[in-house]
Order: structure tokens, then C-alpha cells, then sequence
């Protein structure tokens, strides 16, 4: 039996307050444009979503987040979704000295399947014009 692309789950806060939460499972890792970047989507723009066995097995600490409204529209029986939780300092993993993910190869699936290029914000979408712009002319990172 495939694995559902959504799964809502019940959840008990510690509170006693019922809610219900969504996992997202991600297709495979994207050629990406990560090496060198400065990583805006590590530094608390992007919020991956677990997937279930991440969610299930908590494999990583996880924060309850309200979902963006157009994909609540996606995912209607849910009122949050589990994703990484990520401090207003950014990802717990992402080191800033070397701009690089210190569990890269056993990361959250999420991130993994991440492509800035396909990001509608509109902050993430300037970003990766510029990024890619850079890299066409050689430049590689933005530091």
C-alpha cells in the first residue's frame, strides 16, 4: 500500500488541547542551488514539513505551525502542520560560519525536496533570481 501524500493526525498537548496536524511526504532531492548559498530558507524563511515517519519516530524537534492560507485550502481537516522547529536564530542545524547543513545527509526529507526556484513568496522568489543570476555568471555565493 503507497504512503499517503497527507496524513492528519490527532495530537494531545501537554495542555490537554486537541489538535490536528498534518505530515507532507516529499518527493526526491532536486538538483539544487544550495552549495555556497547564504541560505535564507536555513535562516527561518522556510519551515520544512516532516514527513510521517519523521513525525511518527521524532526524529527531529518538531513545532506545531499554523499552514500558509493557500495551503490550508489544500489541507482543510488540519489545522497545523508538523514542521522543524526552527528558532528565530534559524535551523538548529544550519551553521552560519560555514553556511552549511551539519546533517545534510540525514536532513528532514523536507528539506531535501526544497527548491527555492519553485518558492511563490515573494521575498524567496527575488532571491532565487538572484541567486541563479550569479551562479550563471560564476559567482556562486552571495557572501
Amino acid at each position: 500500500m503507497a504512503k499517503q501524500l497527507v496524513r492528519v493526525w490527532n495530537v494531545i498537548l501537554k495542555n490537554g488541547i486537541k489538535i490536528k496536524v498534518a505530515t507532507i511526504e516529499q518527493g526526491p532531492r532536486k538538483p539544487s542551488m544550495c552549495e555556497g548559498c547564504s541560505a535564507p530558507c536555513c535562516q527561518g524563511m522556510f519551515l520544512p514539513i516532516l514527513n510521517e515517519d519523521e513525525f511518527l519516530n521524532r526524529k527531529f524537534p518538531i513545532a506545531y505551525t499554523k499552514p500558509e492560507p493557500w495551503l490550508q485550502k489544500q489541507i482543510p481537516n488540519a489545522q497545523f502542520l508538523a514542521t522543524l522547529a526552527v528558532t528565530d536564530k534559524g535551523c538548529p542545524y544550519f551553521d552560519k560560519k560555514t553556511h552549511k547543513c551539519t546533517i545534510w545527509h540525514n536532513c528532514p526529507k523536507g528539506c531535501l525536496a526544497y527548491d527555492c526556484r519553485e518558492d511563490i513568496r515573494p521575498k524567496i522568489v527575488k532571491f532565487a533570481k538572484m541567486r541563479e543570476r550569479r551562479l550563471k555568471h560564476g559567482k556562486g555565493s552571495l557572501e
